[in-house]
């Protein structure tokens, strides 16, 4: 949910964004390129608005570019209604918005893997260094070794498995709100200016 004019402004102004404009400028096959022409390029490639998703999550800064909506006097009961649920819709995405893209090119089995070896590495070291464990009772120490590592694998099936659980929460949330702005801004319920961040 992103608005466009800020992102091709961004793009083209601001230095995190440098690759992303390199990559627009090529594209483009021109060396000075306006606000105008990185819009339209935009809307044209999807592919361009998921890699500024992506400088921005590794940056930590939100790719949910939509304000709080505010309550007029002069809203009917509907359109309250409607502000409502956005605000509180757009505050559900901002809180999983790191479960905006699914599991699959996650880097969980790398995190829990290490920290699954890390701790029989370090088991080892010890039980090698302070004990005669391996001489004595061998099977002991390779058994809790195996143990460390189903518990290391029930870890990362759990969290993998919550990871795409609050995706699923994150799409189906993203599609309504999403549709709900488009439907009140075709209804002129409220403008663009007041959804979207400059």
């Amino acid at each position: 949910m992103v608005n466009i004019e800020k992102v091709s402004n961004q793009i083209l102004n601001d230095g995190l964004y440098n690759t992303l404009l390199f990559e627009i400028k090529e594209k483009l096959s021109l060396q000075n390129v306006t606000p105008m022409m990185i819009e339209n390029l935009l809307r044209e490639d999807p592919s361009l608005i998921q890699e500024y998703k992506e400088i921005n999550r590794q940056s930590e800064l939100s790719s949910i570019q939509v304000k709080e909506l505010t309550i007029h006097k002069i809203d009917t009961y509907k359109i309250i209604k409607i502000k409502k649920e956005i605000n509180q819709n757009v505050q559900i995405l901002k809180n999983l918005e790191n479960f905006e893209t699914d599991s699959k090119n996650s880097a969980y089995s790398i995190w829990i893997g290490s920290v699954g070896v890390m701790i029989i590495f370090m088991a080892h070291n010890v039980i090698a260094l302070f004990s005669e464990l391996y001489a004595t009772h061998s099977l002991l120490v390779y058994g809790s070794f195996a143990l460390i590592l189903f518990f290391t694998y029930v870890g990362y099936v759990k969290i993998k498995k919550n990871h795409d659980s609050q995706h699923e929460i994150f799409k189906k949330v993203y599609v309504r709100t999403q549709k709900m702005i488009e439907d009140g801004l075709k209804a002129s319920n409220f403008t663009h200016d007041e959804v979207y961040e400059k």
